[in-house]
């Protein structure tokens, strides 16, 4: 007959059991409703496709001034962008042009953010086959800031870019775009870097975050069940 000391103890050692089992199961789910969720693009209107009624076109560009919102979601500020329209090859639908007729150009919207997430910023990025290599556009994204510059590959190739940073307080953030050159380059014709497809989504944790979380529980059950018997 065991004790009423042993007794206690199995008792105890249960319950670690019960709860490191109960976290486990909620931490696997969360992890399977995680990696099944579709990533949700926080920018509205990212191909710059949706436009007010007066800039639908078919070909060419439209200017598009400090102040309008003919740019669903997007604000325009500076001196003015320019929307294209089927200009280049590899770019479908509208995109903009940064640097606007005239320059500079300047183009910004405001998304919801968590404090402690990691948010991730893409957009494509081509050069204006009117301007030189060496165009392209300062990104201010939620306080993390970078400066993109086309190459002297071909005006109409598109290529991907990126930059992230970490919510420090829940609200909103920002993230804006402005016509920039690079050093020994100048403004010319108007034409600046090309811009596309913009995304800005929440980080999604690694499955291998999971799995040393779990661990991490294993051994603090394992810790405390050690305590308990002695």
């Amino acid at each position: 007959m065991i004790s009423l000391k042993e007794t206690l103890i199995l008792i105890r050692q249960g319950n670690q059991i019960m709860k490191i089992a109960t976290i486990a199961a909620v931490v696997a789910l969360f992890a399977a409703g995680t990696a099944s969720a579709s990533p949700v693009n926080l920018i509205t209107n990212g191909n710059f496709d949706t436009v007010a009624s007066g800039y639908t076109f078919d070909s060419g560009f439209k200017v598009v001034n400090s102040g309008s919102s003919a740019i669903t979601g997007w604000t325009v500020g500076a001196s003015s962008v320019d929307l294209i329209r089927n200009a280049y090859n590899a770019i479908d639908g509208y995109s903009i042009d940064m640097l606007g007729t005239p320059g500079p150009g300047f183009l910004s919207q405001n998304f919801n953010v968590v404090a402690g997430q990691t948010y991730n910023l893409s957009f494509d990025m081509a050069r204006n086959s009117g301007g030189p290599a060496g165009q392209g556009v300062s990104v201010n994204f939620g306080g993390a800031a970078g400066n993109f510059y086309s190459t002297a590959a071909a005006s109409n190739t598109l290529y991907s870019n990126t930059l992230s940073f970490t919510a420090a307080s829940t609200g909103l953030a920002t993230l804006s775009f402005a016509s920039a050159a690079k050093a020994g380059t100048s403004f010319d014709n108007y034409s600046g870097a090309v811009i596309d497809n913009v995304s800005v989504m929440a980080a999604v944790p690694e499955p291998e975050t999971y799995a040393m979380l779990l661990a991490g529980l294993g051994l603090m059950g394992f810790l405390r069940r050690r305590k308990a018997a002695k």
